[in-house]
């Protein structure tokens, strides 16, 4: 058997799950998986060797991600703070006027008064703004009485 290798070496994740998808389309279970690698355990291997089960299984390069997924996002540090985004700023906007019904001072005075900030634009992070839009969203979603006109 091949010795558990602990360098940047290994098998990558995207080979692991590229070779398990070619052992289903194959028909192969588990154990006739790692019978052909000739290992008992896939993350064993290195990346040659596992490239060339890959070729040896009939599987060519790595596919691109499918419609739908994305390939892996980028790990931000935990000590960075993403700002609120253009986008996120108009969606509140949005939001908000449509909930006020196009009352720019009412909307201006519910900011001030919940969030502590006279416009939308001031709210300093991505997470605050989420937050935000979560509530207006819920607020929208709330049903509204047509005599009055006021959401219950």
């Amino acid at each position: 058997m091949t010795p558990l290798l602990d360098t940047p070496d290994t098998i990558t994740t995207s080979q692991l799950s590229y070779l398990h998808r070619l052992a289903r389309d194959h028909g192969m279970d588990r154990a006739a998986l790692h019978d052909a690698a000739g290992v008992d355990s896939l993350k064993r291997l290195s990346v040659a060797s596992a490239s060339a089960l890959i070729a040896r299984l009939g599987g060519g390069d790595l596919p691109a991600p499918g419609p739908g997924r994305r390939p892996p996002r980028k790990q931000r540090s935990p000590n960075v703070i993403a700002m609120i985004t253009v986008e996120q700023t108009e969606q509140i906007e949005r939001l908000g006027l449509q909930f006020f019904a196009g009352d720019r001072g009412q909307f201006d005075s519910w900011l001030e008064k919940n969030f502590k900030v006279k416009q939308a634009r001031d709210l300093a992070t991505v997470e605050r703004a989420g937050q935000i839009i979560a509530v207006l969203k819920g607020m929208l979603g709330q049903p509204l009485n047509t005599a009055t006109g006021i959401r219950k």
